[in-house]
């Protein structure tokens, strides 16, 4: 929505001035959402490594409090809680196994998902039904049908869901994206992301391993299709199997395609028409692109290409071209040509962009205030959904129409096919 600085309503970042000392913890369910004085209880349901940088985010904050760690590895929930109550200074936080646990229960009031990208939906959506506000990491599904409905039960159930498309909280995209908005560069032309290469490999040979003690494989598989257990197949690895995530094009991709989405305006929409081609594993466990190259066009001309950058680099950048200048940002730098670009002020009367500076602080002051994020989980869903069509077409090699309102390929039930993805029961979107 293009308004003025003047008539632009933002919810605002971290409440200042937050006392020293922890309130009485009452759960806002019960209280109501009125009072911001009162502490909201958080449990986090998958905590291996971004569930603890959650944590981290967390622990800290003096209007929230963790009370119960989620995971299907027993050492992750000991050591998040572990964490947890060093911190408060005692042995209160549960250790839990299954999500519904804590997405059910009337003691918890907001749940962040950081799970693999196969576990998102599911628990965000129970904790959804269930009264609780939510913060998914990105990328925020694992399937186009699966944001769809989580979009859907959020708006439904009047809940206030963050995707953790934390980008959107960082200056120096937030100055690129209303540089743009604002029209220094021009009419834009091209945009160019480039996102890293894969950083882990499995060879040509592997084979099943013993599940090892303290781990339930079968719910960490869940509704993905039955595998034998290997330890590559799991945690940080399991980002490059397609059974349960889109390799680094949903891993990274969700970031930059994030910003040239915010960027362009097209944060209700997304592009008309798709291409590309990937380069796949031959052989061994994984099963996601090593290589990407995808080009989306939107109905205004705009062209934008996402490629695997070749020169190591652990990090993604995106480069957009107008017909007045380019503009090259990343988390490490903010370039313009002419330089004069970024040295430009924004008017009070021109287009002014939500401003957060803290994405799990915004999330939490809006859960008080109810206004919807800078990231709200239907921005989200729609950067994620470039993500999965990016994937759908590099495993099809043929170019698609996509219509951006209907969510669909048009004339093609192939591609359509798989938007969606049969689950493995007990599990569903129901």
């Amino acid at each position: 929505m293009n308004v003025s600085r003047r008539d632009f309503v933002k919810c605002a970042g971290v409440a200042a001035g937050a006392a020293a000392a922890f309130p009485t913890i009452i759960p806002a369910s019960v209280l109501g959402q009125d009072a911001p004085s009162k502490v909201l209880t958080v449990a986090c349901v998958g905590v291996g490594g971004m569930g603890l940088s959650h944590i981290k985010q967390l622990v800290d904050r003096k209007t929230v409090r963790i009370v119960a760690v989620v995971d299907v590895d027993a050492f992750h929930q000991k050591r998040a809680a572990q964490i947890i109550n060093k911190k408060y200074g005692n042995e209160d936080c549960r250790m839990i196994g299954d999500f519904r646990e804590v997405t059910r229960s009337k003691d918890v009031d907001l749940i962040t998902v950081a799970t693999p990208d196969h576990w998102h939906a599911i628990p965000a959506i129970d904790a959804i039904r269930n009264g609780k506000d939510v913060f998914v990491e990105k990328p925020l599904t694992l399937t186009v049908r699966e944001g769809q409905v989580l979009v859907e039960e959020l708006r439904k159930h009047k809940r206030v869901g963050q995707t953790g498309t934390m980008q959107r909280s960082f200056e120096g995209f937030h100055r690129a994206a209303e540089l743009i908005r604002n029209g220094r560069l021009g009419t834009i032309k091209h945009i160019d992301v480039l996102i890293p290469a894969n950083n882990r490999y499995v060879g040509a040979t592997w084979k099943p391993e013993p599940v090892p003690a303290g781990l339930d494989y079968d719910f960490w598989l869940g509704p993905a299709p039955y595998a034998p257990y290997t330890s590559q197949r799991t945690h940080y690895q399991f980002r490059f199997n397609l059974d349960y995530a889109g390799g680094q094009t949903t891993n990274w991709g969700a970031h930059y395609l994030d910003i040239a989405q915010w960027a362009l305006g097209m944060d209700e929409s997304g592009p008309v028409e798709v291409d590309g081609h990937g380069v796949y594993p031959s052989s061994g466990l994984f099963t996601s692109p090593t290589r990407v190259d995808v080009r989306y066009t939107y109905a205004n001309g705009v062209t934008m290409r996402m490629r695997t950058r070749t020169d190591g680099i652990s990090d993604g950048n995106i480069i957009f071209f107008g017909d007045k200048g380019s503009l090259d940002v990343s988390r490490s730098k903010l370039k313009s040509n002419p330089e004069s670009i970024l040295k430009e002020k924004i008017g009070d009367d021109e287009i002014g962009l939500y401003k957060s500076r803290d994405h799990f602080g915004n999330w939490i002051e809006c859960v008080k205030t109810r206004e919807r994020p800078v990231s709200d989980l239907a921005i989200g869903h729609k950067t994620n959904n470039l993500c999965n069509i990016g994937n759908i077409v590099m495993q099809l090699q043929r170019k698609l129409k996509w219509d951006p309102v209907k969510e669909r390929f048009d004339g093609d039930d192939m591609a359509n096919r798989l938007l969606t993805r049969a689950m493995r029961g007990p599990w569903s979107l129901a």
